[in-house]
């Protein structure tokens, strides 16, 4: 979840922003709610102690709210703000939400189609003729429900050498898309999350309305419900007062975690899929929306918290930017948000109106606390309505699921045995321990969300694992290769410039040491190629992804596809002979 857009605000905007935020941060004991005011909660303490952690002196943290039944019950602040003014956290600090944001985006397409103003399946050209026609019908329900095909926007940067902690603006990304020449699928035949889609939507509310978003969500949204801390920042350059900053534990060369905090940069000037500035408690304001609607009706409730499908009629987890599925054996609607050091996690309780919502300035697990604090507030779950976890199988084969499985596009899954454990390994990041279960499914330790189960050939060899989403819907299949390694003598007929017009980008690959670097005028260090199989490889560094060499009918090298989680297809020509490797600067030695 990662985006980023500019729309101008005017002068009346940036006064209704000053209006809306305080000229000093208020105390730390909420005092706005739905209806009523907060008390002292006897759940204070249990809360405090899930907090520990963030409420650590000189440590970033977060906020949480607790809505019940029309009121906010509970609402604190733990740790810090903003480590160089030592600013606390508190219930009103300004959090940037990352994609929680969709959801008030979504919402207000909502609004214009219920008013007659947009038309969910119709062509999204109609509203933005500067889309390329890519050969099929994109619809404004596909961009709300991901299945649009459409690359996404944080995708195409990666993969043009941008770097997104730079100001990335709202033209940009439309630039970006008007020079689009494919598509990752064809639409409405698969999901695939994409924060392009978000980013056109918000343009079609200003296209229908006249009004950027951030004006339409104001004066639609946030002011009838009163979350008067709460708007689109679509101006990098607004100072927003008492803030919450964005951190990140610093990592040594190694890339392991220090105890040294630093700067997670983020200067998103886009909005749609991204950059909603809002507080934990405004959070509780929206949640009562839900149960007794100020804006909109229980119909357009009832539509976006209701899950899509797919063209065919194939179900999908997701909404209008949120997701109907169960904690702990109770249905819960959600969305979460994650760019930079900022996470956010709003979740609704239907059934018992009642919602918890947390935003932080550094990453934690959110799920895992906001089930237990759900178990507070509510009536236990009978043992038979929770999903039961399969235990770790202790005595089964973990030897035979060691290899390399790749799909046409995404990077290769390696598992590998360490230590009497399963580990997927990449080449970036840190391994990741999976579990085998007695189902014979394996998992990272949460299968509720994603796991893995064994195709297996007919002498019982495991030939292939199929990836699966929550109720064993499948989501990609992986086929087990052999493993290989590109001999270096084979190397030399890669070298060369190659260049994509979609994304104004030369590559430049060269073979040094005896392995394959890439690098163009953006990258500040080469990135590595890795072989996965002939004229395959996936770079070690985060996302280039896959990169596939193509051949023309004589055998000769004469481009490369590029393909990452998000964006697949990316075709770069091959335009010459590589340029020399470039030496490290100063301040990279």
């Amino acid at each position: 979840m990662r985006p980023r857009m500019l729309i101008l605000a005017s002068s009346l905007l940036l006064a209704m922003a000053a209006c809306s935020q305080p000229a000093s941060e208020p105390s730390a004991t909420a005092t706005a709610a739905p209806t009523g005011s907060v008390t002292v909660d006897a759940h204070q303490a249990s809360i405090d102690a899930l907090f520990a952690e963030q409420a650590a002196a000189g440590n970033p943290g977060g906020a949480v709210s607790v809505y019940q039944g029309g009121k906010l019950v509970f609402a604190k602040g733990y740790g810090t703000a903003d480590l160089e003014s030592q600013q606390p956290i508190t219930p009103q600090t300004q959090f940037h939400v990352a994609s929680v944001s969709k959801q008030f985006t979504a919402f207000s397409i909502a609004l214009l189609a219920k008013e007659g103003k947009v038309d969910l399946d119709a062509d999204i050209r109609t509203y933005l003729p500067y889309v390329p026609d890519l050969g099929h019908k994109i619809t404004v329900r596909h961009l709300i429900l991901h299945t649009s095909g459409l690359r996404d926007q944080w995708s195409l940067f990666s993969i043009g050498g941008q770097n997104t902690e730079g100001r990335v603006t709202q033209q940009q990304i439309v630039n970006m898309v008007s020079r689009q020449q494919g598509l990752n699928f064809t639409p409405g035949t698969e999901y695939l999350y994409c924060n392009t889609g978000y980013t056109l939507l918000a343009e079609i509310v200003f296209k229908v309305s006249g009004k950027t978003l951030r004006e339409f969500t104001t004066e639609r949204i946030f002011k009838p419900l009163g979350m008067d801390r709460t708007f689109f920042f679509d101006d990098v350059t607004e100072i927003v007062p008492h803030r919450a900053n964005s951190y990140a534990k610093r990592r040594d060369k190694d890339g392991k975690e220090t105890a040294v905090w630093e700067r997670e940069l983020l200067n998103y000037d886009n909005v749609g899929a991204t950059s909603l500035f809002t507080t934990v408690e405004d959070l509780a304001k929206w949640a009562g929306n839900f149960s007794k609607p100020v804006v909109g009706d229980k119909a357009l409730i009832d539509q976006i918290s209701t899950n899509g499908t797919l063209d065919d009629g194939t179900p999908i987890n997701y909404a209008f930017a949120l997701q109907r599925t169960d904690l702990n054996g109770r249905t819960i609607v959600t969305h979460s948000g994650a760019d930079a050091g900022f996470r956010a996690l709003f979740v609704y309780y239907p059934e018992h109106d009642f919602a918890v919502s947390i935003t932080a300035n550094t990453p934690f697990d959110m799920m895992d606390k906001i089930g237990k604090i759900a178990d507070l507030y509510l009536p236990a779950v009978a043992e038979t309505a929770k999903a039961e976890i399969p235990a770790e199988d202790s005595k089964g084969d973990l030897a035979r699921f060691v290899g390399t499985y790749i799909t046409p596009y995404s990077t290769a899954l390696r598992v590998e045995h360490r230590d009497g454990a399963l580990y997927r390994v990449s080449s970036w990041g840190e391994p990741q321990k999976l579990i085998l279960r007695t189902n014979g499914k394996l998992d990272f330790g949460k299968p509720d969300q994603q796991s893995f189960t064994p195709i297996l050939s007919a002498d019982g060899k495991v030939v292939g694992l199929d990836e699966l989403e929550k109720e064993d819907t499948v989501r990609q299949r992986l086929q087990r290769i052999e493993a290989y390694e590109a001999p270096a003598a084979d190397l030399a007929q890669y070298s060369g410039d190659y260049h994509s017009p979609e994304l104004d980008i030369t590559y430049s690959v060269n073979v040094v040491d005896g392995k394959l670097e890439v690098a163009s005028l953006w990258t500040d260090k080469p990135i590595g190629l890795q072989s996965v199989q002939v004229d395959r490889f996936e770079s070690t560094g985060w996302g280039l992804g896959t990169v596939i060499f193509q051949r023309d009918g004589g055998g000769r090298i004469n481009g490369l596809m590029v393909h990452n989680s998000r964006a697949r297809n990316i075709r770069l020509d091959r335009v010459g002979n590589a340029h020399a490797p470039v030496p490290a600067a100063s301040s990279e030695q």
